[in-house]
This record gives C-alpha cells, structure tokens and sequence, in this order.
C-alpha cells in the first residue's frame, strides 16, 4: 500500500470547495423546492433547511442578518425559490446552498405567507383597537414619511394648503418600494419620533402592484409603525389595498390625500363654527346682561328704599304731618276754649253784684251774710247797705213784715 501521495481529509475538502466555490456559474443560482427539515437556531438566529423535489435534496443555510428581512415565516412542505451561492462545509465535507433571498412560490404562496404573518402579529396585539391613539384635533406639525419626488408628497402638500394652512408639514423622505423601503421607513419614523417635534405621522405612497407595496408588509416596518409614540395615518396604494401596515397604524386612509385629510380639521368649517360660537356666545352675553340690568334695577329700588335720606324723608313728612295735626288741634282747642270763656264772661258778667247794682238792684248785709228776708232781724241791729258807688251801714229802727 502506498502511502507518500495520500490526502488529508482537509485536503480533499478544501480541494472541493475550492472547485466549487471557484465555478462562476454556482456563485448566484437560484433553486426551486420543498422545505423540509427546517430549522431555526434559537440562539445566533440562522435557518438551517433542505430543499427537495421528488429524488434529491440539497442543504441550505441563511444566517440570521438576511433571514431577519424574511417577509413570511419559512415552513416545511411549503415551496419556495431560494437564491444564493454554492459553498462546503469544511467540517463535515457537505455542500450547502448560502442563501441571501428566499421566496414562496406563486401569489397563492405569498398571500399565504402574508396571511401567517398577520396572525403572528394579531396575536401579539399589534392591531388591537385599544392600543391606537387618538389624533390631535389642531396639530401644528405634520410629519411625512413618503418619496420626495413621488407624486403622494405633492397631493398632501396641496391638502394641507387648502385644508389647513395653520400646520407646517415636515417631509422625512424614504424609498416606497424595493429592499430599501422598509428600512428607510422605520430610520424615518424613528427620526420624526426622536427629532421631529410633530404632532402626527402621515406614512403612505401611490397606488401601485402588490410587489410594489411589499414592503408596507414587511415585520420591522409594520412593528415600528405599531410602536411609535406619535399617532400615525397610513394612506398606501388605493382604497382597495391594505397593508400590514394599514392595521397596525392608529388610523388608515385609502389614499395619501385622503390620509391627509383625516389628518386635518378643515379651516372653512372652524372658521364657521368659530362664528357659531361667537353668536351664541353674543346671544348669552346679551341674554345675561339682560337679566343683570334687571336684577341691578331691583337692587337700586332696594337701595333707594333702605337709603337714609328717603326714611329720614319720610320721617319729615310725617313729622310734618303730625305738626299740622298739632296745630289743628290746638288751634281747635284754642276755639273751644274760647268760646267757653266767653260763656263764662258773660256768665261772670251777668253775676257781678256791681252790675245788679247799677240796675238799682240793693245786697243787704247782715253781718257777713246776706240778707234774704225780715225775719232774720230785729230792731235795733246793724245792717249794711251796698250801692254801686258806696256802701251804707244803718241800724234798724222797725221791722215790717209781710
């Protein structure tokens, strides 16, 4: 046996590679096949899966970076076109395909794919209706996220002038469709979130073939858009397609016009409702100065009733009043008293013993009293006499009688 030309085990390996990987035509094919033996790496991320068809299989690995821009979840017996390069294992002497892109074979198999990855993300709740966010209802600053040479970025600047010039829009551009637009995306929303200052998102792009709206599709797009903190507006393609994006965002518009719009309060209606508003606020305004001026009107009837000067004014009136009763009274009084002294003049007058005197008419005096009749004397007593102009005194010489 002869041993000087043997080989290595490396040897022989690294002579197949080399012959492998040095073939041109193996450096970028692509295979179509059955998955089967599917695998994901639970700590570095790769997938590790064979492709076969009805007599072969052929090993395939993708490493954890590309498998990441993965737009379904890979399964066994689901058929696919996976595109890559030849390369060997070393270790274990085994060929394998290196992918760098892998999809499912037919429309029916990425409307599968995009249907397992809706319920993956459902089931986390990233399209629940209570973890969306209300829009402010006067944002100041409108964020865009869109191509700036495509035509949706136009269409929401002419709404925006129209509808609500008040807002200053702010335009973070990014790719709408291809490899670039679902990171460009996300780096955009995460841009406006961080640096922006704005009070709501519009994301969206024209209409287009579901290829070109792919990407709003994508994991990391659709995940960002479901974690930022400013509200967001999705207006992608036409009315009739929905994206992953469209459920995940906090309100969706059929269109980037229409999104912007959503957006926005329109200027003529609150320039109506303001004169609205300023009418019945006239209106209550009048109706309550109405109501003041009257109750100020029975205030100053109070007040002019409690007012100092008007009682003391009604107390001079009726201090007034009482004078003149007075007065009358008196004067009334007065009359009575005399006339009744006048009755009592005459009276007097009609008694005075000098006026019967002058009428001839004599008073005897019988010591102090006066003399009535004969009887009350005898002879030789002493009398007086009075006259009008004198008094007489006389001794009795006889007494006759009748």
């Amino acid at each position: 046996m002869i041993t000087t030309s043997a080989l290595t085990v490396t040897q022989i390996n690294t002579y197949i590679k080399s012959l492998i990987e040095g073939d041109i035509r193996l450096r970028h094919i692509t295979v179509v096949g059955e998955i089967s033996n599917f695998t994901r790496h639970f700590r570095s991320g790769h997938l590790y899966l064979s492709l076969k068809d009805e007599s072969c299989s052929l090993k395939c690995v993708m490493f954890a970076q590309t498998a990441s821009r993965l737009r379904f979840q890979p399964e066994n017996g689901m058929r696919v076109y996976v595109s890559g390069r030849l390369s060997v294992y070393d270790r274990d002497g085994v060929y394998q395909l290196i992918a760098d892109a892998m999809e499912p074979v037919g429309a029916g198999a990425m409307a599968a794919a995009l249907e397992q990855l809706r319920q993956k993300l459902a089931a986390e709740g990233l399209f629940d209706a209570d973890r969306k966010k209300q829009l402010p209802a006067f944002p100041k600053r409108i964020g865009v996220v869109t191509s700036a040479s495509g035509a949706a970025v136009r269409d929401i600047e002419n709404v925006l002038s129209r509808r609500y010039p008040l807002a200053t829009m702010v335009l973070c551009p990014a790719a709408v469709q291809g490899a670039d637009c679902a990171p460009q995306n996300v780096q955009a929303l995460e841009a406006l979130a961080r640096y922006g200052d704005v009070d709501v998102i519009l994301l969206g792009r024209g209409g287009g073939s579901q290829e070109d709206l792919w990407g709003y599709n994508d994991e990391r797009l659709v995940r960002a858009v479901a974690a930022c903190p400013i509200p967001i507006v999705t207006g992608i393609g036409h009315e009739i397609d929905t994206s992953l994006c469209d459920l995940a965002a906090d309100f969706r518009a059929p269109t980037p016009s229409a999104a912007a719009e959503l957006a926005t309060p329109d200027i003529r209606d609150l320039a109506q409702a303001v004169d609205q508003a300023a009418a019945r606020a006239y209106q209550e305004i009048f109706s309550i100065h109405g109501v003041a001026c009257e109750a100020l009107q029975n205030l100053d009837a109070r007040l002019a009733s409690l007012s100092p000067m008007r009682v003391l004014s009604v107390r001079m009136e009726t201090l007034d009043r009482m004078r003149a009763q007075l007065i009358s009274a008196g004067r009334i009084a007065m009359e009575r008293r005399t006339t009744a002294l006048a009755h009592m003049g005459v009276r007097l007058k009609n008694a005075d013993p000098t006026a019967l005197l002058k009428q001839g008419k004599l008073t005897v005096l019988f010591g102090k009293e006066k003399l009535k009749s004969a009887s009350q004397v005898k002879v030789g007593d002493q009398l007086q006499i009075l006259l009008a102009d004198g008094r007489l005194d006389c001794t009795v010489d006889a007494v006759q009688q009748r």
